[in-house]
C-alpha cells in the first residue's frame, strides 16, 4: 500500500498545539537566523513558514521518476528540433535565438541545470507540471538555509528525527561536480586539454550588487578549488580568442543570465555570443535549454502531428501530467467563447517570462473582468492553459498570539542537475498562483523514512 503523508505532519502540529509558547519561541529564534542568513530575495530575508514538509522515502522517490521522465521528454524534443527545421517553426524563436539554439553545447547534457515545477499531491501521488525553469534557475539558497535553520530548531529536534533517516538533498557541491563533468566532456568535444582548476564566471546582467544566491555559488566553486568570480555580462571582452573579464581568461561559464534577455541586448553582449558561437568558452546553460524553459514547450507536446516521434507511453504522459496549452488567439470564434465561459478552467500567462509575472486564473474574476482581461492578453505572447488541481496542507503560522493552523497551497520544485534529482524547492501560498511576485513563502522539505 502507498504511504500518503508522512506520520511526522501530525507529530509537529501536536507539537505546536501542545506547547505553544516554546513553539513560538523557536520561531522567533527561526526568525533572527534567517534574517541573518543568505537567504534574500532582492535583499531582503525570504518570507518563510516554520513548517516543515516531510516527505516519505516513497514521495521522494516518485518526485525522481517524474523528473527521469520528463527530462527523457525533453531530450527527445530538443534533438528533434536540432535535427528537423520544419519543426523550429512551432517555437518561432527569434534568428538568433535559433542559431544559439542550434549550436552544439559540446557536451551530452542538452539542460544541465532545471528546476521542474509540479502540482504533486501527496495523499496520491497525482501530479501535473506548472512549467520548467532552466535559464537562471533559483532558489537553491532558500532551500538549503532554511532546511539547515529550521532542521536544527528546536521543532525538528521535538519530532527525535534520527539524522541516518533523514535526507534534505544537497544544491551546491553537487552543481559544482556537475558543472565542471560538463566543461571536461566540452574539453574533449574540441580536443583541449582541460585545466585541472578552470577558471568559472558566473554571469548575468546586474542592476545593483549581485544576489546573494550568486556569491554562495562563488563560495562553493572556490572551496572546491576552482576559481570563480561573478561577472556582469556586459563586461565580458574578447582576447587573443579568449573570452575575458576582469584581465583573466574564462574557461567556463554558469549562465544565470536568461535567454531572452540574452538576445534582447545582443548590442551590448557582443563578446559573449561570439565567444559561445566560436567555442571560445565553454558554455554550461546552453541556449537550447530554452526550448523546453519557453512556456510554449507545452502547447508543443499536446500537438500530436508536431510530436509524431513520441512514443505511446510519452503520449499517455504528457496528456495526464501537462495541463492542456494553447496559443491565445481570437481567431476561432468558437474556441474564444469556449474560454470565456468556462474560465474557471484556465489561467493565461506570458510564454517567456518568470516568477508568476502576469499570470492570471480565470476564477480570480468576474466573467467581464476575465474577458478584458483575455482582450488585453490576446494582442501579447500570451498562452491559455488549463488550470490545475493546485494540492493543499495545513500549515503553522506564527504571530504575536497563539500559533494557528492555516490551509496552503504548495508547489514543489525540483532541481535536476545532469539529468539527477538533487532536491526539492518548496513555495506556498493562500492563492493558487504561487510565486515571488503574489504572496509566496518557502518552506523546508525532509525526506524521513
Amino acid at each position: 500500500m502507498r504511504e500518503s503523508y508522512s506520520p511526522l505532519w501530525e507529530k509537529y502540529r501536536a507539537w505546536v498545539q501542545e506547547n505553544p509558547e516554546e513553539a513560538n519561541q523557536a520561531y522567533l529564534q527561526v526568525l533572527n537566523q534567517v534574517a541573518d542568513s543568505p537567504a534574500k530575495y532582492k535583499g531582503n530575508p525570504v518570507e518563510f513558514l516554520y513548517q516543515p514538509f516531510f516527505l516519505t522515502k516513497t514521495q521522494w522517490r516518485e518526485l525522481e521518476k517524474i523528473n527521469h521522465y520528463m527530462m527523457k521528454i525533453m531530450d527527445k524534443v530538443i534533438h528533434y528540433y536540432v535535427q528537423n527545421p520544419a519543426f523550429r517553426r512551432y517555437f518561432q524563436f527569434p534568428p538568433l535565438m535559433e542559431q544559439l539554439i542550434l549550436k552544439d553545447p559540446g557536451y551530452d547534457h542538452s539542460v544541465p541545470v532545471t528546476r521542474i515545477d509540479l502540482f504533486y499531491h501527496l495523499d496520491t501521488g497525482d501530479f501535473q507540471f506548472c512549467e520548467i525553469n532552466t535559464d537562471g534557475s533559483s532558489g537553491m539558497v532558500e532551500a538549503r538555509e532554511l532546511q539547515n535553520i529550521i532542521g536544527d530548531s528546536q521543532g525538528m529536534k521535538a519530532m527525535e528525527i534520527d539524522d541516518n533517516n533523514m535526507d534534505q538533498g544537497e544544491l551546491f557541491n553537487s552543481w559544482v561536480s556537475s558543472l565542471i563533468f560538463n566543461y571536461r566532456q566540452w574539453c574533449q568535444h574540441h580536443h583541449r586539454q582541460p585545466e585541472s582548476h578552470p577558471q568559472v564566471a558566473i554571469i548575468d546582467i546586474f542592476s545593483s550588487a549581485p544576489p546573494s544566491e550568486f556569491i554562495e555559488f562563488k563560495e562553493a566553486f572556490e572551496n572546491n578549488g576552482y576559481p570563480c568570480m561573478v561577472v556582469d555580462a556586459r563586461n565580458l571582452s574578447i582576447k587573443n580568442g579568449r573570452l575575458m573579464a576582469e584581465g583573466k581568461d574564462i574557461d567556463v561559464i554558469y549562465r544565470r543570465l536568461v535567454t531572452w534577455e540574452m538576445v534582447e541586448n545582443e548590442d551590448i553582449l557582443g563578446p559573449l555570443i561570439e565567444a559561445v558561437l566560436t567555442d571560445a568558452v565553454c558554455l554550461v546553460g546552453p541556449v537550447r535549454s530554452q526550448i523546453p524553459h519557453n512556456k510554449r514547450f507545452f502547447t508543443v507536446l499536446h500537438d500530436e502531428k508536431a510530436t509524431d516521434f513520441l512514443d505511446s507511453q510519452e503520449r499517455e504522459f504528457v496528456r495526464r501530467h501537462v495541463p492542456y496549452t494553447a496559443r491565445l488567439s481570437d481567431t476561432d470564434e468558437k474556441q474564444w467563447q469556449h474560454w470565456l465561459q468556462n474560465k474557471d478552467q484556465f489561467i493565461i500567462k506570458p510564454d517567456d517570462r518568470y516568477a508568476s509575472f502576469g499570470v492570471f486564473a480565470g476564477r480570480d474574476y468576474t466573467a467581464e473582468e476575465w474577458e478584458e482581461k483575455l482582450k488585453t492578453a490576446v494582442s501579447q505572447s500570451y498562452l491559455i492553459q488549463q488550470y490545475c488541481s493546485v494540492p493543499r496542507a495545513d500549515m503553522a503560522v506564527f504571530s504575536e498570539e497563539e500559533p494557528v493552523f492555516h490551509p496552503f497551497y504548495y508547489l514543489i520544485g525540483c532541481f535536476v542537475y545532469n539529468d539527477v534529482f538533487q532536491g526539492p524547492y518548496i513555495r506556498v501560498g493562500s492563492h493558487s498562483i504561487i510565486g515571488s511576485v503574489v504572496e509566496c513563502y518557502t518552506v523546508p522539505a525532509f525526506c524521513v523514512s
